[in-house]
């Protein structure tokens, strides 16, 4: 689970409030839109310095499946009559192409894992939500394996190292 969530949920203890529904599924999207979006502009970002072509469209193609799962978000996040969060600017830092690829998969893998347990949590009392994320998930699986595959056309033996 995301800061975010960790501490709403604090407050609510703290407070002795329980939150309704429409209340636990707009602070889930609003916390995944941020996090949708801030990768969706690191995967373009990423895109826009590759040094090999190829690397450079399927980043692209990435980030246009990263705009999607935003869409979707912001869609469900207005259907609650929610007001989409403002998204933070990223640093930005300049890095070589491996780099960029490897910020990207530990970036992904960390959303992964936030996105997992915020729809184990809101299974039982918002399972549309929950199903939201696991699809978004399913597409972050495709994402972590192609940014893995540039990684290992790039440098096998220095990702060998990271990854072991």
């Amino acid at each position: 689970m995301g800061a975010g969530q960790s501490r709403w949920a604090w407050w609510r203890r703290f407070l002795g409030s329980a939150p309704d529904r429409r209340q636990i599924a707009l602070e889930v999207l609003s916390e995944r839109y941020i996090d949708e979006s801030q990768q969706l502009v690191r995967f373009t970002e990423h895109a826009e310095k590759m040094q090999y072509p190829q690397f450079r469209e399927k980043l692209l193609a990435i980030a246009a499946n990263q705009a999607e799962h935003v869409e979707k978000i912001a869609e469900r996040i207005k259907q609650l009559g929610g007001r989409l969060p403002g998204v933070p600017p990223l640093p930005s830092s300049e890095k070589n192409s491996w780099q960029y690829l490897l910020e990207a998969l530990n970036e992904t893998q960390r959303s992964s894992a936030e996105r997992l347990a915020q729809a184990q949590s809101i299974r039982e009392e918002l399972p549309e939500i929950a199903e939201l994320l696991m699809q978004i998930d399913q597409d972050g699986t495709h994402h972590r394996a192609a940014i893995r595959d540039m990684l290992m056309k790039s440098d096998p033996q220095s990702l060998s190292h990271w990854l072991a």
